[in-house]
């Protein structure tokens, strides 16, 4: 009954000692894991959000012209303008600028430039003064322009004769910069908006001399916002419990393990002799008879300080057994050196 409980107490310790040391091995990892995870979360929070708009539109006076009939003006879609029935493009722009929520004290400020330019060539800018009295330009942060095309023509030849240049295509850049500032709660829209315009004309074989003016509608969207960084007690709670669950599981492994190694059945004496004399065995001989008796028998403490004699002899070491008893010994001359272990 003793031995077969020991078995069964043997299996069971053998069993715990797999079964905690895995769950330490997970529980560690699991250690590991929870501290890969971020313990706080960053959220954005949209305060404002704002938009700029700057709208372009133009009415196209026409001469009398075959491909229009009666027709006096062109707007945005109706029709290609060609450079030579078009009179005068009368422009308008319109700044519009919506915030949610509503900002508070507002400034908006502005300035236009004019640059007539022919591309690759030469480029010139306007004062102040020329641009009122070329394109009529009026004050205002919503504003128009009259571009008389025999008026551009005639500066652009002007400036082709100092230049020594001659322009078949030639450009009129508008270019407004308006800067606003609000208050939005806390915080402070400080922007610069710059919706340019482009009137090109230009001379090409497939489509002729025509006047080409794009980007009418022109958008700027922006926003606050503000970060916040939010804890996540989850992540903490997750890591006590792998700290809880590491412990216990340790401790388990450490009782298991002591279990096993108290009902480990002892290996065979055999095996510990083999295991002893491991180290000495070319030259250990076994013999099945036992010690003779000599005039000197001179006892040695270890098996290790035998095999030094067994060296400096040059004599092998004979391995008797009798019983439980394992006797080493040496005979030189009538004096044995022996060693006796019993198992």
């Amino acid at each position: 009954m003793y031995r077969l409980s020991r078995i069964s107490m043997e299996k069971l310790s053998k069993i715990l000692l797999i079964i905690f040391s895995c769950a330490t091995v997970i529980s560690v990892l699991s250690i590991y894991y929870t501290h890969q995870l971020p313990t706080f979360e960053t959220q954005t929070e949209t305060l404002c959000t704002y938009e700029h708009t700057g709208t372009y539109d133009y009415v196209a006076q026409l001469k009398p012209s075959i491909i229009y009939g009666n027709k006096t003006t062109l707007m945005p879609g109706e029709g290609a303008l060609y450079t030579a029935i078009v009179k005068q493009i009368n422009l308008t722009f319109t700044y519009v600028f919506s915030c949610n929520p509503k900002p508070e004290n507002t400034t908006i400020s502005h300035q236009i430039t004019i640059l007539v330019e022919s591309p690759g060539r030469w480029m010139k800018k306007l004062s102040d003064a020329e641009a009122k009295e070329m394109f009529k330009l009026s004050s205002g942060l919503n504003f128009s322009i009259q571009v008389n095309c025999t008026k551009i023509r005639e500066l652009v030849d002007s400036i082709d004769r100092e230049t020594g240049t001659r322009s078949s295509t030639y450009s009129i850049h508008i270019k407004p910069e308006i800067r606003i500032t609000a208050n939005i709660t806390k915080q402070k829209i400080n922007e610069t908006f710059t919706p340019e315009l482009t009137i090109a004309f230009k001379s090409e074989a497939e489509k002729g001399n025509y006047i080409d003016i794009q980007n009418l509608n022109q958008t700027k969207p922006g926003a606050i916002t503000e970060t916040h960084q939010i804890f996540l007690p989850r992540v903490q709670t997750q890591r006590t419990i792998s700290y809880v669950a590491t412990v216990v599981t340790a401790i388990a492994l450490i009782i298991s393990a002591f279990l096993y190694v108290r009902y480990k059945p002892p290996a065979p004496p055999e095996k510990i002799i083999e295991k002893h004399t491991a180290p000495y065995n070319d030259l250990i001989a076994k013999t099945t008879k036992p010690a003779p008796e000599t005039e000197t028998t001179i006892e040695i403490e270890t098996l290790e300080d035998l095999a030094k004699i067994a060296e400096i002899l040059a004599r092998p070491i004979l391995h008797t057994k009798k019983g439980e008893e394992h006797t080493f010994y040496i005979i030189d001359n009538n004096t044995k050196y022996q060693y006796k272990r019993k198992v």
